[in-house]
């Protein structure tokens, strides 16, 4: 798995890989991974109100914090962690219009080794 941590997302800029994955850590309650994206995005220049932010559904967080492409691909972890939700189509169709077909999988990917990798940690605390 450690592997496929690092391909996650090509393609993707750092920033968004890192929200992503920190969302996700939120929602799963991983504590370590919190920490250790939170970490991560302050080092890539991140504001520490968007860092803040990220521990919130994107749909409470302040619309100058993210862009829309961005609160579009926040939504998609949101609805793809916190299962078993079911798909909402319109996040679908939020994202496809922000993002190449690609770069969905590449979001997808990264969410998917992120809920993978918190799983690991949670179950090993």
């Amino acid at each position: 798995m450690e592997g496929s941590d690092g391909d996650a997302g090509r393609g993707l800029k750092a920033g968004l890989k890192a929200m992503l994955r920190l969302r996700c850590s939120h929602i799963n309650g991983d504590a370590y991974s919190v920490r250790m994206h939170s970490e991560e995005l302050a080092d890539l220049g991140a504001k520490p109100g968007l860092i803040a932010s990220l521990a919130r559904p994107v749909k409470l967080m302040r619309e100058d914090l993210v862009s829309a492409p961005h609160a579009a691909a926040l939504r998609f972890a949101e609805i793809l962690t916190d299962y078993p939700r079911g798909l909402e189509v319109e996040a679908r169709e939020e994202l496809r219009a922000h993002f190449s077909a690609e770069e969905v999988g590449a979001i997808i990917e990264v969410i998917a080794v992120t809920n993978a990798w918190n799983r690991v940690t949670r179950g090993s605390e």
